[in-house]
């Protein structure tokens, strides 16, 4: 599931299109399936969190190889603006990707009963 989630494909099918509408938007259910995307309340802050987290991470790797790099005369102005520009542009090019792969989480630990396949099959045979 994670590895199709990757490549943003359904986590549930593995088909394309996904609930990815796009970059930074996504669909009520898969194109594919079916499978609603906003399962239960506060869905959202899951793909959020492992935002942050991702970005966090890329930031601190960044920042000690900058400084690494320009040991010991630190180029301060070039290494805030690339930081800063990381800040901004890192949540915005992993949103996808963390999106489906909490997605994919979400689909491992709390598995969709029938109930919720039927609704799955049935909105996607009435589209």
């Amino acid at each position: 599931m994670f590895r199709r989630a990757l490549v943003l494909k359904c986590p549930l099918c593995g088909k394309r299109p996904s609930t990815v509408k796009r970059w930074l938007g996504h669909h009520e259910r898969c194109r594919s399936c079916g499978i609603r995307w906003h399962r239960e309340h506060g869905f959202e802050l899951g793909p959020i969190a492992l935002n942050v987290v991702v970005t966090f991470f890329l930031l601190g790797v960044g920042m000690i190889a900058g400084f690494v790099a320009t040991a010991p005369d630190f180029p301060v102005l070039a290494l805030t603006i690339g930081l800063v520009s990381g800040a901004i542009l890192i949540p915005l090019i992993a949103y996808p990707f963390t999106f489906m792969v909490w997605q994919a989480f979400d689909l491992l630990t709390h598995q969709p009963d029938q109930a919720e396949l039927d609704e799955a099959e049935k909105s996607h045979a009435g589209a």
